[in-house]
């Protein structure tokens, strides 16, 4: 008789008819489906976060409110004690040792990994970050409305009002296209000895990089400035649009 397995992933609702949408979590919900991990999608709405994570275990992320965040995932084999943890980057260490075929560090290439997804964040999720947390608002409703609305000063430091106002949207597009180009830039001396197909992989599977890149790119998409994936969809010859076709098999939502 085969032994159950079964790994929660806790993600924030929305109104989209495939809610996902949190980037940190796509990262989580990547490596899962690459695995091919069997696992099911708990969504939470934003005020009942803290209440549910701690429930079942989950350790804080933080040390001021919210100090529970997605993702969290609980990982539970019949017979044994569930192994449950919260935090992206605590998250893919344990799912790369628990389970590391396939993995997303290909060609012990880690070190490389984390160097490129530096770089990604300070040249892309920094030069988004304040265009798409003000229009997440377009995806939420009721509770987790409230609830986003109320937090988002505290937990960022800037009101929902001062991070993509008029007057700086054209400086904040220049901006990311800056960031875009250099992450291009990057790639291109990159695969100058690597394959064609991914970005960041010297082997024929993506890398967590890869990864990481795709999901700030579904992030994007689903719940930043409308109309604003159609911009900058073509941009660079195209590459950030290839990417998420190349990612279409690891993209689904259990």
């Amino acid at each position: 008789m085969a032994i159950k397995h079964t790994i929660t992933l806790y993600d924030v609702r929305s109104t989209l008819s495939s809610p996902a949408w949190s980037p940190n979590v796509w990262k989580i919900r990547f490596i899962l489906n690459y695995k091919r991990l069997p696992y099911v999608t708990h969504w939470l709405s934003y005020p009942d976060i803290a209440e549910v994570l701690s429930s079942v275990g989950a350790p804080p992320t933080r040390t001021t409110k919210p100090m529970y965040t997605v993702p969290a995932i609980r990982d539970e084999v019949e017979g044994s004690t569930p192994v449950v943890l919260s935090d992206s980057a605590t998250i893919l260490a344990y799912l790369e040792k628990t389970y590391p075929t396939p993995s997303i560090f290909p060609n012990n290439s880690r070190d490389a990994q984390m160097t490129h997804i530096a770089a990604i964040e300070e040249c892309i999720y920094a030069r988004m970050v304040f265009m798409v947390v003000p229009n997440t608002v377009r995806i939420l409703e009721g509770r987790d409305l409230e609830y986003y609305l109320a937090s988002r000063k505290e937990f960022l430091g800037v009101a929902l009002e001062d991070m993509f106002p008029v007057e700086k949207r054209q400086a904040m597009w220049a901006e990311l296209r800056e960031g875009l180009d250099e992450i291009s830039a990057l790639v291109d001396n990159l695969k100058q000895g690597f394959g064609k197909r991914w970005m960041f992989s010297c082997a024929a599977t993506p890398s967590y990089a890869d990864f990481v890149l795709g999901a700030m790119l579904v992030w994007f998409r689903r719940a930043g400035p409308e109309g604003g994936w159609d911009r900058i969809r073509g941009w660079n010859g195209g590459r950030w649009e290839r990417l998420l076709h190349d990612l279409q098999p690891y993209l689904q939502v259990s």
